[in-house]
Formats: C-alpha cells, sequence, structure tokens
C-alpha cells in the first residue's frame, strides 16, 4: 500500500512537472503565464485533496468491513467454543 502511495505522488509530481515546463515553453506574457500556473497548481491540489477524501473514505469503508467481519467470526468462535464445551459436559466427544 506504502509503494501505490509513493507512485501516485511521483505521477502527481511528473504531472505537475510536465504542466509547468509546458507553460513555460509556450509564448505568453509573463502576467498571463504565472495566471495559469497558479491556476495549474490549483486545479491540481485541488484533485490530490479530492482523491485523498476518496481514499480516506474507502479505508474507512474497508476497516468498516474487517470490523465486522471480525464480530461475525468471534460469534462465531465463541458459538462453537460453547458447542465443544456442551459435548464434554454432556459425556460425548
Amino acid at each position: 500500500m506504502k509503494n501505490a502511495g509513493n507512485i501516485f505522488i511521483g505521477i502527481l509530481a511528473a504531472a505537475t512537472a510536465g504542466v509547468v515546463i509546458g507553460m513555460l515553453i509556450a509564448p505568453e506574457k509573463g502576467q498571463d503565464l504565472r495566471k495559469n500556473i497558479r491556476g495549474s497548481a490549483g486545479d491540481l491540489s485541488k484533485k490530490f485533496a479530492d482523491l485523498m477524501d476518496e481514499g480516506k473514505d474507502q479505508l474507512a469503508s474497508m476497516k468498516s468491513m474487517f470490523d465486522d467481519s471480525l464480530h461475525e467470526l468471534q460469534k462465531e468462535g465463541k458459538h462453537l467454543t460453547d458447542q465443544v464445551g456442551d459435548s464434554f459436559k454432556n459425556g460425548r466427544s
């Protein structure tokens, strides 16, 4: 999971660098260029924040599913232990 995060950050950095280089090469007035860079950086920042929020939501959902599964396994384990205990009490093995 950590590698996926590093890959994502690398891709985001490469995309940002590509946008900045493209804007620097394009023939524009300095003021327009700075405005476009700020706009693009803001857009990328918002997209990154949205992806982070989505990742947090998915992680919370996975945690909830894990907790539910763990609870069910605990109930099943208790039920099985009770059955084994009852079997020993009744003289069955």
